[in-house]
């Protein structure tokens, strides 16, 4: 079966997009998007060096709809701070020390956080167990810390099951990028 689909979801994905994208369920249409969706993943599948390995779609999808809702909520938030006056932003940079492990599930943290309007995450350490993150306002760093490994890094440990230290956490408020 991995050798007609090597990437099931993002055939999946690519079939879903070219249907929306033409906006039409013609059966040649269906078709032809069924061709799409095999003979991208087939052809580029040597040059995929991360393999998905989700464990747990259902926990994927809740941490999709929590990432949906934080990011229109954040919107409503950060157009409330900045309209308001700037004096009372408390912009901060801060490091955290990630439990999560693997380039894809921290690359999902990283970009869930940039999505999120109001935070930017700005670097992930070689070794991949920091990540730092600027947020438009903070003002107490290790709540934020906190949030963000309550609200996604742990739902993305239940997603690629991973066995993480829930507690972990390092913070350096001084964190230079």
């Amino acid at each position: 079966m991995r050798r007609i689909l090597p990437q099931p979801l993002l055939s999946l994905a690519l079939w879903v997009s070219w249907l929306v994208i033409n906006n039409s369920l013609h059966p040649g249409t269906i078709v032809m998007g069924a061709i799409v969706a095999l003979i991208i993943p087939w052809i580029t599948h040597r040059f995929w060096e991360i393999r998905a390995g989700v464990k747990s779609p259902a926990a994927l999808l809740g941490y999709i709809g929590i990432v949906l809702v934080d990011i229109i909520r954040a919107n409503f938030v950060v157009a409330r701070q900045v309209l308001g006056p700037n004096r009372a932003l408390r912009s901060q940079l801060f490091e955290m020390e990630l439990d999560l492990r693997g380039s894809l599930p921290v690359s999902i943290l990283a970009a869930t956080i940039t999505l999120t309007p109001g935070t930017v995450s700005c670097r992930i350490s070689p070794d991949q167990t920091r990540l730092w993150v600027h947020a438009l306002h903070a003002d107490d760093i290790s709540e934020e810390i906190a949030e963000i490994k309550q609200r996604y890094e742990s739902r993305l440990i239940r997603v690629f099951g991973q066995a993480g230290d829930a507690g972990r956490a390092a913070t350096n408020p001084e964190a230079e990028s």
